[in-house]
């Protein structure tokens, strides 16, 4: 999807000229309970999970699953604490943006949302990427990330569900649609 490439560009360009990086390995962002996503966000990893035939594989695994973490985080067996996302290429906004985008504070000047790893092991990096947001460096927005994708169908885009209940929606749709085709 031609938005999802924009995010990932806007974010790229705000890592290299700010010099936050993930942490290797780390993937903590995806053991978050509380990861939302929209129905529409979802749909282009429903339509390649369709056209895999993993739909009912993942649409079980929704309703196996035990906690709101996404069903596609894979831990890594040898290091506790890290992991990775099994449909990086598919993901939605808020973890195509998280770490590397800007929330609006109540001044309406943009702040990095930078996240708990960062702080910890890039204190310096982070304080010195909010200087820079001040003094006008380009930062994506988790604000208007939402808004590209949510004016395609704004019935779809607007409603934010935990991560594994809009993956569930999109299925659906995908499945329906697939077999209405």
């Amino acid at each position: 999807m031609r938005r999802f490439a924009e995010l990932d560009r806007q974010t790229q360009a705000f890592a290299e000229a700010s010099g936050l990086q993930c942490p290797p390995g780390c993937g903590r962002c995806c053991t978050s309970p509380n990861v939302e996503a929209t129905p529409l966000e979802m749909l282009p990893l429903a339509q390649e999970l369709v056209g895999r035939g993993e739909a009912a594989r993942w649409l079980e695994a929704v309703a196996r699953a035990q906690t709101p973490v996404c069903v596609f985080y894979q831990p890594d067996a040898a290091v506790v604490g890290k992991g990775r996302c099994g449909v990086y290429a598919w993901r939605p906004v808020l973890c195509r943006l998280f770490g590397f985008a800007a929330v609006r504070n109540k001044q309406g000047q943009a702040e990095l949302a930078a996240c708990f790893q960062h702080k910890v092991t890039q204190p310096e990096t982070v304080a010195a990427a909010q200087v820079a947001i001040q003094q006008g460096l380009a930062v994506p927005s988790f604000v208007e990330g939402a808004a590209q994708i949510e004016t395609l169908d704004p019935a779809w885009g607007m409603q934010r569900l935990p991560i594994n209940q809009a993956l569930k929606m999109a299925l659906e749709r995908e499945a329906l649609r697939a077999q209405l085709a």
